[in-house]
């Protein structure tokens, strides 16, 4: 009789345990999913890439990035000439977003009223400068191209 109880113990183990050692099947489908919500989508790993940073190290290639579009735009800005009836001095924050299809798109922004006043196309001016940078790779985050939000300042000084 005891043998007897413990067999059927064992046996009963044996059945109830078993659901713990099935393992779960998972499409690729859903470990994709799974692994895109994990994503931090507002880090990334790779910098937008423009064609002159391409040698760079890896330390370096943010900032070959951000000097790359500040030179350009200082470039393009110096272009033009501005009389201005008094000094200005103030900061234009730009939002410039890079898709992950490689475009570069300048996002709506502010402009003081200080600026607006004396400098009324600026904004178009900025707009032509951003439209005129060189092609650009997106950023990566998990080697999946990503869109990337960055804002730069505009110093505007001028006495």
């Amino acid at each position: 009789m005891n043998t007897r109880n413990l067999y059927i113990g064992i046996l009963m183990f044996i059945l109830y345990s078993c659901d713990n050692f099935v393992l779960k099947k998972e499409s690729k489908e859903e470990i994709v999913k799974e692994e895109l919500q994990k994503l931090n989508r507002n880090e990334v790993e790779q910098h937008p890439l423009f064609k002159n940073c391409e040698h760079k190290t890896e330390a370096e290639l943010e900032t070959c990035f951000q000097n790359t579009i500040t030179t350009h735009l200082h470039n393009h800005l110096a272009k033009h000439t501005f009389e201005l009836s008094q000094s200005v001095n103030d900061t234009i924050w730009v939002p410039l977003l890079i898709t992950k299809d490689a475009e570069i798109i300048l996002e709506d922004f502010t402009i003081s009223n200080a600026i607006k006043t004396q400098i009324p196309d600026l904004k178009e001016i900025i707009q032509q400068g951003i439209k005129t940078l060189p092609k650009v790779a997106p950023a990566h985050t998990r080697s999946t191209p990503v869109n990337a939000l960055y804002k730069l300042p505009i110093v505007i000084h001028i006495d």
